[in-house]
């Protein structure tokens, strides 16, 4: 089973949960940018969840369906077709030998993820299928996709009762964040320039750090400190006091303050704004936001926001639409 790619998008990349264990060695974990919208596509197929799934950002992917399989979508909307016939995203539709899947533009968030029935059948580097391109690891070739590659995939079609995602992408202006490891190095001024001021995502975003534009944070003493080891969330503020929001694909270590770092439950919000969106940051305890990401991680795995869709055009009849390309319908 296999699927040959016609367009690659504008940035499409194999990922999953990222790659641990070897910060230490200077490997970035890499990984999907929105862990909700992983977790959903996956069980919309029964997919384990460490089963690796496309990425597409802004505009997503074309391909020719080489052997008849299953295809869930979630995350951002975006145009989809196959053979020119619209569906929606956010359910799992059945592919047959032949389809021209084309993925368009985002209609709203940044990142949209497509997973196959047993997931994509790559090799795994360091324990991960997860693409970093800096360093050419992971996915497919360590790269982003290219107009020929052909990906296989490990399984067929599946009985899935045509499922769809009952929760809207993660959305809102406000993020929240618990206090970073040099919290202390802001005055009350510089911490209150930073909760109520309002920042701009700018162009310069991309998966290793989401780039603000805004009032400055100053800090206490212009003294850079030892590079330490940074996290998913890290919320850095350089000399030019404009915040940067540690991605996916972010460097092990860096020498910037780090003023707070955002609540997990929240980077979904990050990855799925677009350059010229807005956030505001909200500091909460260390004790909310682990009981935020729990609740949300058990939601995530337990069914809640899976139910059966009612549209029946994303019920694509196998046999039917086998045999209407078999006699060229």
């Amino acid at each position: 089973m296999a699927l040959k790619i016609i367009n690659p998008g504008l940035f499409t990349t194999v990922q999953d949960l990222g790659r641990y264990g070897y910060e230490s060695y200077g490997f970035t974990p890499a990984g999907v940018m929105d862990y909700e919208s992983y977790y959903l596509v996956n069980a919309l197929l029964g997919n384990d969840n460490d089963t690796a799934v496309l990425e597409m950002t802004l505009y997503g992917v074309t391909f020719e369906v080489l052997h008849s399989t299953s295809m869930a979508t979630s995350g951002a909307s975006m145009e989809l077709t196959i053979n020119d016939e619209p569906y929606d995203t956010g359910t799992a539709i059945d592919l047959i030998k032949g389809d021209i899947v084309k993925f368009g533009g985002v209609e709203k968030g940044a990142r949209t993820y497509a997973a196959f029935s047993g997931g994509l059948d790559l090799p795994e580097e360091l324990g991960s299928y997860s693409t970093h391109t800096r360093s050419s690891m992971g996915g497919y070739k360590g790269r982003v996709l290219k107009a020929g590659d052909v990906l296989p995939v490990k399984g067929r079609t599946v009985e899935h009762n045509f499922p769809k995602i009952a929760k809207e992408p993660a959305e809102g202006n406000e993020i929240r964040f618990i206090p970073g490891q040099q919290h202390d190095h802001f005055d009350t001024a510089g911490k209150s320039i930073f909760t109520n001021s309002e920042y701009t995502v700018t162009k310069d975003s991309d998966r290793m750090g989401c780039r603000l534009d805004g009032p400055a944070v100053e800090s206490s003493d212009d003294d850079d400190i030892l590079s330490e080891p940074t996290q998913f969330g890290s919320i850095q503020v350089p000399k030019n006091g404009q915040p940067i929001i540690l991605l996916a694909d972010r460097q092990t270590a860096g020498g910037y303050k780090k003023i707070g770092t955002v609540a997990k439950v929240d980077l979904p919000k990050i990855a799925q704004k677009k350059p010229g969106e807005k956030i505001t940051f909200t500091e909460i305890s260390v004790e909310e936001a682990a009981g935020l990401y729990k609740a949300s991680l058990s939601a995530l795995t337990d069914g809640t926001h899976i139910e059966t869709s009612v549209k029946f055009n994303n019920a694509r009849r196998r046999d039917a639409l086998s045999i209407a390309q078999l006699i060229g319908g």
